[in-house]
């Protein structure tokens, strides 16, 4: 039987960078250490099933505001009906119940998990926040630059938040060999002969879906071979489908759509871009690394965290712009221009990416959680 038993709650289980991770950490946690449950406290989401197809319950207890009463009700009985020892809440709206609490007494750890960059929607919550990361156990970052930025938000002593850097999975995420790299842009509908620069990103307006349409171009017109590819589905992607469809090269934009298969979707392509204006700590960068793919990203969050320019890919400076900040596109342009014109240049940041890639892997995320848990359950 397992010695401590741990509950992750979150709002739900859509198929997002944090909750892919989280459906891949859970199961590889010692289970001779720790019995893991997850709650939704909004509904389950797609990948509520996945995860339970690993042994890993799922419950759903339904909150209609952050202090919902009968919902912190609720979530009291499922912790003490399942003798919860600890628990892992990520972001403000799961971070605020489970804090809650263990205000209200309950004999509990309770860590807090902030995964982005200024995420408080108004000084009432930043007040609220400040007070309740204080009574937590425990609060992690996903970056250095979150941590940074909660502690100087929230007014934390250092000791009170760390950083969890999030893992990619190396047996899922690496580079294929040539023929089954042809193979998989067959069966993407991808030319296989040509040089394709993937975005794998949900089509929100904070990614740069939109802006990526309208400055690539030019770089387009220069290699008649390139490609450009998005993998998600979302708000904006019926505007930047549109927007696509009246560019000059409306045929060399591809769109994926939803997809469940990542790691082909990277391995297929030679460039990997991530041109948004916030970001914590990007998944998207770290398996299009472990896929040997070089990067062209922009300087925000715990981007520069991995990404060295030159090595393993670019850092786009950031401008000031309404409603958000926005890639210098001339630094855009020319990082474009030399991998798509240069293949043995994406070779040689390929390599550089897997070294990088290996330092981030997803049993150092797994190791490092579980140290964390005993440490705080040792108090």
């Amino acid at each position: 039987m397992a010695r401590y038993r741990v509950l992750r709650l979150i709002t739900w289980l859509p198929r997002g960078g944090i909750e892919r991770k989280i459906v891949a950490v859970l199961p590889r946690l010692d289970r001779n250490l720790f019995d893991t449950h997850l709650c939704c406290i909004r509904e389950r989401g797609p990948l509520a099933d996945e995860l339970e197809q690993q042994g890993i319950p799922v419950h759903v207890v339904p909150f209609r505001t952050r202090w919902d009463v009968k919902g912190l009700r609720a979530l009291a009985e499922l912790v003490k009906r399942e003798q919860i020892d600890l628990i892992h809440a990520h972001m403000y709206r799961a971070n605020t119940p489970a804090t809650a609490l263990k205000l209200a007494g309950l004999d509990v750890a309770v860590i807090g998990h902030y995964h982005n960059i200024g995420t408080w929607e108004s000084w009432r919550q930043r007040f609220l926040d400040r007070f309740l990361a204080n009574k937590r156990d425990m609060n992690l970052a996903v970056s250095e630059a979150v941590r940074q930025d909660v502690l100087r938000t929230l007014q934390l002593p250092e000791e009170k938040v760390r950083v969890l850097h999030n893992g990619v999975d190396l047996e899922e995420f690496r580079p294929v060999e040539p023929t089954q790299r042809i193979q998989l842009r067959e069966e993407l509908g991808l030319p296989r002969n040509a040089t394709v620069v993937m975005m794998a990103a949900r089509f929100v307006t904070q990614k740069n879906h939109a802006w990526v349409v309208a400055n690539i171009q030019p770089v387009m017109d220069e290699h008649p071979d390139l490609v450009v590819a998005f993998a998600g589905t979302g708000p904006e992607e019926a505007r930047v489908r549109h927007q696509a469809a009246a560019s000059r090269h409306a045929k060399r934009f591809v769109f994926l759509g939803q997809r469940t298969d990542i790691a082909n979707v990277l391995a297929a392509a030679d460039i990997s871009i991530l041109p948004s204006s916030r970001e914590g700590f990007s998944n998207a960068i770290l398996e299009s690394l472990a896929c040997g793919l070089p990067v062209i990203a922009s300087r925000v969050g715990g981007n520069a965290e991995v990404l060295v320019s030159g090595e393993n890919g670019f850092l786009l400076d950031m401008h000031d712009a309404e409603p958000a900040p926005l890639p210098d596109r001339d630094q855009f342009l020319a990082a474009l221009r030399l991998l798509a014109g240069d293949a043995e240049k994406r070779t040689q940041m390929g390599q550089a990416a897997l070294a990088t890639a290996r330092r981030f892997s997803l049993d150092t995320m797994v190791e490092a959680t579980s140290r964390l848990y005993l440490e705080l359950l040792s108090r």
